[in-house]
Formats: C-alpha cells, sequence, structure tokens
C-alpha cells in the first residue's frame, strides 16, 4: 500500500509518517503541495497509491484554496483523501466535504482515532477497486454480447430483382433489436425486424432467445399469419414466469413474392414502414397486429400489397425516432437515393443524422430493401 503525504515538512507531518509505520505502511511520499505531487510522481507509483492525507489548516480564509486542491487532486487520481486539520467552523467542514474529502484526521493528533479513520479508508478503497475490477469485466462481457449479438444480424442478401441491407447502431448498453432475412426459394424472401422491449441484458437475451428460434420457424411456416401466431406464442411461453412488460415485443414481417409481384406484410405494434415507388408515392406500412407475448393468442391481420417496377421499403426501430427530437427524421431521404443501392443510401442516411459519432440511449436500426421487378 502507498501512501502520499501532501504538507509543508513540520513535525505533524513527521507524526503522520511514525503513525503509519506503526500500522506497518512504509511506502510514503510526501510532497510540500499537490502540484508538486502531480507534477513529480510518476506514474508508476500513482498506479500504487491507495490514500492521500492533505495536512492543511483550514479557515474561513483559505477553505476555497484547500476546496480547490482537493478538486485537482480528484481529477488527478481516484483514491480518498483525508484532511489533516483542526477542527474548524461548520460551514468550512460542510464546504470541503462538498469538494470530495474522504474523512477527517482531527489535530491533535491521536493514534486510536488515526488508526480507525485510516482502516475506514482503506477498506472503502479496496472495495472501490474491486468493484472497480467486477466493473472491468462486465464492460468486456458486455462488448463480448453486442458483438455476439451484431454477428447474429443477416449479411446484406443482393439478388436478381431483389437486395437487403441493414444498418445496426448499438446504444450505450446492449439493446432488443434484431433483423434478419430468409431465402424461402427462388421467388419468395421472408424479412423480420423486432424490438424486444427494454434495455439492457435482459432485453438482449430475450432478443438472442428468439433469434435461435428463426429460421426453422419462418422457413417451415412462411406465411405471415402464420409465423406471427407462432413467434407470439413462442414469446409468451418462454417468459410466462417473469416479469411480462418487460418481455413484450414488436414486430414487422414481410413475404416479398418477386414471381407474383406481391408483398404481404404484418405488422405487430411496431413503426410504420415505408414503401416508396418509382414515382414519389409512398404507401405506409401501419401496424395491424398487438404486441406480441401479452396473451397467449392475438387477433393477426395480414395485408398484402401489389408489386410492380422499382420499390423501396424502409423498416426501423423506434430507436430512430427518439434520435432527434427537435428535428422529424425525414424518410424521404431514402427516395432520393433511388438510383443507388441500399448500402450507399444507409452509409449517407447515417453521415446526415450522425449515427455512429453520437452514444444513443437505444439501439437505431434500419432495414433498406429495393424490389427491382423488369417488366411489371
Amino acid at each position: 500500500m502507498s501512501v502520499l503525504i501532501i504538507g509543508s515538512v513540520s513535525n505533524d507531518v513527521l507524526r503522520l509518517q511514525k503513525y503509519f509505520h506503526r500500522i506497518d505502511i512504509k511506502d510514503i511520499h510526501c510532497f510540500s503541495s499537490s502540484d508538486a505531487a502531480m507534477n513529480y510522481l510518476l506514474d508508476s507509483l500513482k498506479e500504487e497509491l491507495e490514500l492521500i492525507i492533505l495536512d492543511a489548516k483550514l479557515t474561513l480564509k483559505n477553505c476555497e484554496e484547500i476546496c480547490q486542491q482537493i478538486y485537482s487532486l480528484i481529477n488527478w487520481i481516484d483514491v480518498p483523501i483525508l484532511l489533516a486539520t483542526t477542527y474548524e467552523k461548520t460551514i468550512t467542514i460542510d464546504r470541503v466535504f462538498e469538494a470530495g474529502i474522504f474523512d477527517f484526521i482531527l489535530k491533535p493528533f491521536d493514534f486510536t482515532q488515526f488508526k480507525t479513520r485510516i482502516q475506514v479508508a482503506t477498506k472503502y478503497q479496496n472495495e472501490a477497486k474491486l468493484r472497480k475490477q467486477q466493473e472491468s469485466i462486465i464492460q468486456k462481457d458486455l462488448i463480448v454480447a453486442k458483438k455476439f449479438q451484431k454477428n447474429a444480424l443477416s449479411p446484406p442478401l443482393n439478388l436478381k430483382y431483389l437486395q437487403i441491407d441493414g444498418l445496426y447502431v448499438t446504444s450505450n448498453t446492449l439493446g432488443g433489436d434484431m433483423y434478419c432475412w430468409f431465402r424461402i426459394n427462388e421467388h419468395l424472401t421472408a424479412i423480420l425486424l423486432y424490438d424486444a422491449m427494454g434495455h439492457g441484458i435482459a432485453a438482449s437475451l430475450v432478443t438472442m432467445s428468439v433469434r435461435s428460434l428463426l429460421k426453422g420457424m419462418i422457413t417451415k411456416l412462411i406465411d405471415p399469419v402464420t409465423v406471427i401466431r407462432e413467434l407470439n406464442r413462442q414469446i409468451y411461453e418462454l417468459f410466462s414466469d417473469e416479469d411480462m412488460d418487460r418481455f413484450l415485443m414488436t414486430a414487422i414481417y414481410i413475404l416479398i413474392d418477386t414471381k407474383n409481384g406481391t408483398l404481404h406484410y404484418v405488422n405487430a405494434a411496431h413503426p410504420a414502414g415505408f414503401l416508396f415507388g418509382k414515382y414519389g408515392e409512398t404507401v405506409f406500412l401501419q401496424a395491424n397486429t398487438p404486441i406480441l407475448g401479452l396473451f397467449p393468442t392475438i387477433p393477426i391481420t395480414k395485408k398484402t400489397i401489389p408489386l410492380s417496377g422499382w420499390h423501396r421499403i424502409i423498416l426501423y426501430t423506434d430507436g430512430l425516432l427518439t434520435l432527434n427530437k427537435q428535428h422529424s427524421i425525414d424518410m424521404e431521404f431514402f427516395h432520393s437515393y433511388a438510383s443507388q443501392e441500399n448500402s450507399y443510401a444507409l452509409q449517407k442516411f447515417s453521415q446526415k443524422y450522425n449515427l455512429l459519432d453520437n452514444d444513443h440511449s437505444d439501439d437505431i436500426t434500419v432495414v433498406s430493401i429495393t424490389i427491382t421487378l423488369q417488366g411489371r
């Protein structure tokens, strides 16, 4: 254990050193001022520091000066700071506690009082170090979990009449967004975008649990009504013993049939998607089905839209709606890039709203689908 004492060389500083020796703490560094300590103490020694004693006479006149020293030390290193001083007016005591002091060692020094104060500060520091280590492990695990969740997203799909790309921007914590698509056969392609309500580890676990079911479910059942019915049942049964309001899910499922030129979809309480036509016409893929996971069975409505020529579909999660509270998100932006590929349009969209440059409280997910049916 390494200790830093800041104060002019005096009998008080010498007594503090002797007291530390009596409790078997001998790695002690003494400096006359906090500036001197911060300027000359090597980084290697700084990392070993676990306690700072600031020896100073506290008065109304110099209270703010001492507080500034405390601020500087706190910004320099995160360890308990004890102020060795004589008792002064309550207002000064309150002020230095407000500045960030951990405790006092009152003069004239008493060894029993000194030992108790140091033990309390040392225990706090050890617990703080352990907590930081645990938080570091958790943060590393969260980074791995984020990568795992991102790897579960479907890669871009490029077919003759159909191209699909996704943009996924993670939040500060784990989230519940996920998209996937599956080519059923030469003419049928299924796309699902869903969002588990809530944030953090719980939402992520729900998302990944559902993701593991989707390939078999979608490629076998195919039809939007049947798929959403089974998805609702699975969510309800998987988490029926838990706090249900944490495990609800919104979703939009689309089945594109390039042979017959049709789009079938079910929107379960999800933000409305956009279907743009070649000449600027827009169709909203509005919610037509209740949220998933609340009841074992729900009424499900499928809507069918005819397709011909060029179309671009934009799907997204609600993280996009909270991105810019002052200005609405311009979805027509994607139509202005009609001649460009999905990936390019998503890149420009990301740049326009600085999606990759900011921290976000919620995941932001956008899926762009381009359909080009020649001769239709």
